[in-house]
């Protein structure tokens, strides 16, 4: 192939940028001889000193212009080089620690955090650091260090939601997004981040095939001796490396996040959901599933999950105690809806007397919210995950107002609404002692007890419904205080932290979707601007959480077997590194309200993605999902598991843990709050999101038909919300599914309706 530009070109058009092209040898998975290729006086022609091997490098685009550059390196062995690997390298020969480092589901702010060994689960009443003003405490991961010596990161590309890095340095006014492929012909690919011991210059890696030196991370911990292998390439051999590079002008964390969203898209085929089943039929087989294995008829309520497990028993909000109880009010049976009721009594005998709730019970005993049973620890009983009690405030909220709407002869027992009033006030009491809400607080008093993190982020929108049901509006006063602080020390730093109460506090997804949901909250109950510009950078942060491409499972693999695709699954934190179904646990819907107020159709587009992925993964009984057990799981199970890496083991990646878990509940959310059909009757376009296929026709009189065909063998009940730009600028608030049509179509059958 004829290459094109020079290597001075290129370094001047990337600012820059050092760019080398190398051939790294490797002894197991320690590093030995590396072999620097050099290019000819007119840089595009490469070779080794030794002449073992050559490369053409080609170069097309311009990386400061919007498409990018796209560099491809073709390496070719001119005679044996057992244990290789072929690497582009950029280097920094101006940087600093406070460059803003990202990998999408990996790496926020170069994970520059305080790190303490632990393992799995990590327990906070093991460590001395507590109070209200602990800094943020991440567990052993993969970072940048964040004091003086040399740092670095090693990753494969299956650590990744999209496989880049993004670098931002924000003094210098630029910013810089190096995309690749998962992988070549040899298998994954490999990213590394390496600093100087001055921090004052730093060198960008791609690998190929992946190798990560000495160490690879596993669960909570870095110190895992690597599995990674070089490849033994004959002479003659060929492989190709690949990498877009972008530059641009770049002085805010939101400018990078705003170009990430676009970058994130490119060169990607348009989303198409697996096939599976239509949402409706996945309710099905999800309800009765909950009526035969979740119910427990001792004590009255939902269960989160099937197994004789203490955490698999009831555990408040987060993996959806309370949470799933709301979808089946909604679209339940009369039976689920008076187990839902029933639920919420169970809740209420668990509230302590600061108002926050015990946060787990198991066989009718309750306990605190830590996670193991290992000596040593300070009154475990005593500490509860502040989200939990976030979560179900809100969800509570959600459930009044929804028996408002759909029961409106149900009178919600006085002792309920009290209960959710001293809930409500047990949050405003943090906030009026310590300025913030933390992350752990002592159960039974109120005490905050571990501080910082974005863990209670879903509290500013329960207070903000609190205040317009109750009538009170030192509820919003404090929902909005804490909310500005929340985007002061979070969102406008871009990254999240402490969502999940077992990873300390390690940046996660779950805290980004939980302060979006909190801004939209805010925009619609108060109609204030401010709000949906923060609920647009949240939600462009949450995005880089969301698998962006169809991950390449290993042949044989049960997902592999399954033609499981990745796009729109949801990674965790960068702790438990796999991707999941759904986002735990919500149902998204902040991301239509936030199209229907800003009409940006990549909130739509990602919502379609996150909903469209989530029924591939549930295990019934004509399409059965097997565990790593070898089991097949039963009809309505899900497991959270989508393990793109090998953090649990290579033999793990594309294969699931065999528990019933919380992205049950989020599917159940997706079609209790989410439409299957999105129509702007103004424009004549649509967006399908459930499981069906639709057409629009006009007649000659300017009649408009939608058509929908369902071209599966289960009947569908498909939800449809067709509304013009004028009806887009009111609020959807909570509860607002009712109000949209649904169509009913038979197996393998078609309706036509006039919009």
């Amino acid at each position: 192939m004829e290459a094109n530009g020079s290597l001075e070109r290129y370094e001047r058009e990337t600012g820059g940028l050092r760019l080398s092209c190398s051939v790294n040898g490797y002894e197991g998975t320690e590093p030995a001889l590396k072999r620097a290729l050099m290019p000819d006086v007119e840089g595009r022609y490469w070779r080794t000193d030794d002449g073992l091997w050559s490369a053409v490098m080609d170069t097309r685009g311009d990386p400061g212009d919007g498409a990018g550059m796209e560099l491809t390196c073709f390496f070719q062995a001119l005679g044996e080089s057992p244990s290789s690997t072929v690497a582009l390298s950029w280097e920094w020969p101006a940087w600093s620690k406070d460059h803003y480092v990202l990998v999408p589901g990996a790496v926020y702010a170069g994970n520059r955090f305080e790190a303490r060994s632990l393992p799995y689960a990590p327990c906070w009443t093991k460590l001395d650091d507590y109070g209200p003003d602990v800094p943020t405490l991440i567990t052993d991961v993969p970072r940048l260090s964040l004091d003086g010596g040399p740092s670095a990161f090693h990753l494969l590309t299956g650590d990744t939601a999209t496989p880049l890095a993004a670098i931002m340095d924000g003094r210098g006014g630029t910013g810089w997004v190096f995309v690749t492929d998962q992988g070549t012909e040899l298998g994954d690919t490999s990213l590394h981040l390496e600093e100087s011991a001055d921090k004052r210059s730093a060198r960008f890696t791609i690998q190929a095939p992946g190798v990560r030196p000495t160490f690879q991370y596993t669960m909570a911990t870095t110190t895992a001796p690597s599995t990674d292998r070089a490849h033994d390439f004959a002479a003659g051999q060929e492989i190709r490396l690949r990498c877009r590079v972008y530059r641009f002008p770049c002085e805010s964390i939101r400018e990078l996040y705003e170009r990430l969203a676009v970058i994130r898209e490119e060169g990607s085929a348009p989303f198409e959901p697996a096939p599976s089943l239509p949402l409706s039929a996945a309710w099905a087989v999800q309800e009765r599933k909950y009526n035969e294995r979740n119910w427990n008829a001792e004590l009255g309520y939902y269960a989160v999950g099937t197994i004789d497990m203490k955490h698999q028993d009831w555990q408040i909000g987060w993996v959806g105690g309370g949470m799933s109880s709301y979808a089946l009010l909604l679209e339940g049976d009369e039976l689920s809806a008076e187990r839902a009721l029933e639920t919420l009594r169970f809740m209420f005998s668990s509230q302590t007397e600061a108002g926050f709730f015990h946060g787990v019970c198991y066989k009718g005993q309750w306990y605190g919210d830590e996670f193991n049973d290992s000596p040593g620890r300070k009154h475990p009983e005593r500490w509860h995950i502040l989200r939990k009690s976030a979560d179900a405030l809100y969800f509570l909220m959600k459930h009044w107002l929804a028996l408002g709407r759909l029961r409106p002869e149900f009178v919600v027992p006085e002792e309920w609404l009290e209960g959710t009033r001293r809930l409500a006030d047990a949050f405003v009491s943090l906030w009026s002692r310590y300025g913030q809400f933390g992350q752990w607080v002592h159960t039974s008093t109120g005490e905050l007890l571990i501080g910082g993190s974005a863990g209670g982020a879903i509290a500013p929108a329960g207070l903000a419904l609190c205040a317009r049901y109750f009538g009170n509006p030192a509820y919003l006063e404090v929902a909005q205080a804490a909310a500005l602080r929340y985007y002061r020390e979070f969102t406008s730093r871009g990254v999240t932290t402490g969502g999940p109460g077992e990873i300390l506090q390690c940046p996660d997804s779950e805290s980004a979707f939980a302060l979006l949901e909190s801004y939209i909250v805010l925009h619609e109950e108060t109609g204030e601007g401010e709000w949906l510009a923060k609920a647009e950078e949240a939600a462009l942060q949450a995005m880089t959480w969301c698998v962006s491409y169809d991950f390449d499972f290993p042949e044989g693999s049960t997902f592999e077997r399954l033609a499981i695709r990745t796009t729109g699954s949801v990674i965790a934190n960068v702790q438990n590194k796999h991707s999941a179904p759904g986002i735990c646990t919500l149902s998204g819907d902040s991301l239509l309200k936030l199209y229907r107020a800003t009409g940006n159709e990549r909130y739509i587009r990602l919502l379609r993605e996150i909903a469209g992925n989530l029924p591939q993964y549930l295990s019934r009984e004509e399409r059965p999902v097997m565990g790593w057990d070898g089991q097949n799981m039963p009809a309505g199970y899900m497991s959270e598991r989508v393990n793109m890496s090998d953090w649990e083991g290579k033999d793990r990646i594309g294969e699931v843990i065999p528990y019933s878990c919380w992205c049950e509940a989020s599917l159940m959310l997706a079609y209790a709050e989410v439409p299957g059909i999105y129509v702007d009757t103004a424009k004549h376009t649509f967006i399908v999101i459930d499981q069906v296929k639709c057409s629009l026709a006009e007649g000659v009189d300017g009649r408009v038909a939608l058509t929908v065909r369902n071209p599966h063998p289960y009947a569908a009940k498909v939800k449809l919300l067709a509304e013009d730009s004028s009806l887009r600028s009111r609020p959807l608030g909570v509860c607002g599914s009712p109000d949209w049509r649904v169509l009913t179509i038979a197996a393998g059958g078609s309706v036509e309706i006039e919009l």
